[in-house]
């Protein structure tokens, strides 16, 4: 009994786990998209009040939420790429976290989308981006911690859903804002640079 009880969870976790990712976001990711501009007003705002006004300058068009070039989807390729966090979920986190660089990858699926994936730090977006305008796409996926080797499927865990606004910000530059994370900030920037 015991071994057909654990054959069918891992089966579950299986099926779970290879489940497609999708450009339809919950209702709770539509409602978060929906109030962006609020996320990047609050999050620099604490920010500057923090005295870190200068370092947010010196990110240029990754902190500009007024940036709008074309082509927001960006090409496949390995991509350096940083988390930077604006403004304050709770009393007691630091108003902006600029992190190092690491390392991500921009996919095309064999059908045609694009998937981006962060593949080190204990923090790794990863889902795909769809398209939305001329001048921005979205992104629709989850955010795999720590050690994880399966990525969470995308509605199962609204903490680890994540919807973001994708946009290039320069030659070979995009960038992805994330409003209101489950974790630590008001608003997620994902800066990526193309290695080539």
């Amino acid at each position: 009994m015991l071994k057909i009880l654990t054959l069918a969870l891992s089966a579950l976790a299986t099926t779970a786990a290879a489940q497609e990712m999708t450009c339809v976001p919950t209702r709770a990711d539509t409602e978060r998209l929906s109030r962006l501009d609020q996320a990047w007003r609050d999050g620099r705002a604490e920010a500057i009040r923090s005295g870190s006004g200068a370092q947010l300058r010196a990110l240029g068009p990754a902190a500009d939420p007024r940036v709008n070039l074309n082509r927001p989807q960006p090409t496949p390729g390995r991509y350096q790429c940083r988390t930077i966090k604006l403004g304050a979920a709770s009393e007691g986190m630091l108003p902006y976290i600029a992190y190092g660089w690491f390392k991500c990858q921009v996919a095309l699926t064999p059908g045609g989308d694009l998937i981006v994936r962060k593949t080190t730090g204990s923090q790794r977006p990863v889902g795909l981006v769809c398209p939305d305008d001329r001048d921005k796409a979205r992104f629709v996926g989850v955010l795999e911690l720590g050690d994880e080797v399966r990525t969470p499927r995308y509605g199962a865990d609204a903490d680890r859903d994540l919807i973001g606004e994708v946009r290039r910000i320069g030659d070979d530059r995009w960038r992805i804002a994330f409003p209101w994370p489950a974790y630590e900030s008001k608003l997620d920037i994902l800066e990526m640079r193309r290695t080539r």
